[in-house]
């Protein structure tokens, strides 16, 4: 309960700050809204919390439509999936329902929900232009775009924090933070400190900042950032058993055991230690380059406000790439495990998948949507010019960075057996960290993840 207050208390400070924005279509007109009246139920997850800033975003929708009611349908996450399935499918289903992007692909798959690919053209809308590569990548399945994203998917692996104290102590420029794979080897070496007990300082790991994070999801954002890639551009043959796939591997394996002691010690650093405690080891000089998401600025604010409010102690970059292959370069890695949408089910009346895309396009390009939305709790939009309210950058000194990492993310396109992937991928990936060889368990790997792809596809195709 007072988690809860504490997080309404925080939202109702960032919407004093930020303000409303102004009340404009992206498409400029209130034709969308039609002349029926309509209404329905928006069944998301958005929690307690923010159901009184959802009921603003409608409200102010209702400004534009008057005709249509959305009925603002909250739900907990304990059930999550089985109540989205059974909504989805069901004889008189809401009007709009929040869901991952895989479900979006199974149930597009299964004709169960409608794309949006005719209203969008209708509107007069270019989502190339309005939302980043990164973002609108993730929404697009079997030739149609089925929803908008909201909130990003992206802003997850681009970027990186870096303690600018640990920084100096180890004799490293703070205002030059590595920008290669080499160069964060150097730093990583410069910081790290090893006794008996295993690792007193951290200077960065590129296997997991977590205990329990999926190794094979650390191995997919570096792969990215070795020109290298999961699968190929159709989602039908795997690739991360490239040349560039296993001097990905090989150099994750070489960076663990030659400078933070191996897996085990890790492993062992990372444990009972969680991003929102204050005892936490970046706040304490005790780790200095941290890979995490965009999340962890609330982390920063809440759990060590004097770091936060000192640009001196703390700094952000963009993943570094590998130097030695001329066609890497900084990349991030979109809605590989998760991306948010809204789709609507097949199974309305035409009047209620009308009024649907309605509130779907205000709600993913509206300044009084979205924007507002994601603005108001100080997270990036999948929309670009969202993004450039001056607000985020005077409540973000690093602003321009995140936006920088949100350019560079790049879709991975993926399938509803991705989840499966992702585990067989993290038992290559442990496998090797503890002394098999790279090609080998990625070989492996490849074979097991091809066939999930092909039993796949062969039910598509069929």
């Amino acid at each position: 309960m007072h988690q809860r207050l504490r997080i309404v208390s925080l939202i109702l400070v960032l919407i004093s700050v930020f303000g409303v924005s102004g009340l404009t279509l992206a498409q400029g007109g209130s034709d969308i809204c039609g002349g029926e009246p309509v209404t329905f139920n928006f069944l998301n997850f958005w929690g307690d919390a923010r159901e009184a800033l959802m009921n603003e975003v409608i409200a102010s929708f209702n400004e534009l439509c008057p005709n249509i009611t959305v009925n603002n349908n909250v739900q907990g996450f304990d059930g999550r999936a089985e109540l989205v399935a059974s909504a989805v499918a069901g004889s008189n289903p809401p009007g709009l329902i929040m869901t991952t992007r895989i479900e979006t692909y199974q149930f597009a798959q299964r004709g169960l929900i409608v794309p949006i690919t005719d209203y969008v053209e209708a509107s007069g809308l270019n989502p190339e232009d309005i939302f980043y590569a990164g973002e609108i990548g993730n929404q697009e399945y079997g030739g149609d775009l089925w929803t908008f994203p909201m909130p990003t998917a992206g802003g997850i692996t681009g970027f990186y924090f870096y303690n600018k104290e640990l920084f100096r102590q180890a004799g490293l420029d703070p205002e030059n933070p590595p920008e290669t794979w080499q160069e964060l080897e150097e730093a990583a070496q410069a910081m790290t400190v090893l006794d008996a007990l295993g690792i007193e300082t951290l200077g960065a790991s590129v296997v997991t900042n977590q205990a329990g994070a999926p190794a094979g999801e650390s191995f997919a954002h570096w792969l990215y950032t070795n020109n290298g890639a999961l699968f190929s551009d159709d989602g039908r043959t795997v690739t991360f058993n490239s040349p560039e796939g296993v001097e990905t591997l090989q150099w994750m394996i070489d960076f663990t055991n030659d400078i933070t002691g191996g897996i085990e010690a890790t492993t062992d650093f990372w444990t009972g230690l969680e991003e929102p405690s204050a005892d936490f080891p970046f706040y304490n000089e005790r780790h200095g380059i941290h890979f995490a998401n965009v999340a962890f600025f609330g982390h920063i604010q809440n759990n060590d406000p004097d770091m936060w409010a000192d640009t001196d102690a703390w700094g952000i970059a963009l993943r570094p790439y590998n130097g030695d292959n001329p066609d890497a370069t900084h990349a991030g890695v979109s809605g590989l495990s998760f991306a948010w949408g809204y789709v609507i089910p097949a199974s309305l009346s035409q009047a209620e998948q009308d009024a649907a895309y309605a509130f779907l396009e205000f709600l993913g390009t509206n300044e009084a949507g979205g924007c507002h939305f994601l603005l108001a709790q100080g997270r990036p939009s999948p929309v670009k010019t969202c993004n450039e309210d001056p607000s985020y950058s005077e409540a973000n000194p690093y602003w321009d960075t995140v936006l920088d990492a949100l350019a560079t993310d790049v879709s991975v396109p993926v399938t509803p057996v991705q989840a499966q992937i992702n585990d067989v991928l993290t038992r290559a990936v442990e496998e090797a960290m503890y002394g098999a060889d790279a090609q080998t368990v990625l070989d492996s790997a490849s074979a097991e993840a091809q066939a999930l792809l092909d039993g796949y596809w062969a039910s598509v195709d069929a």
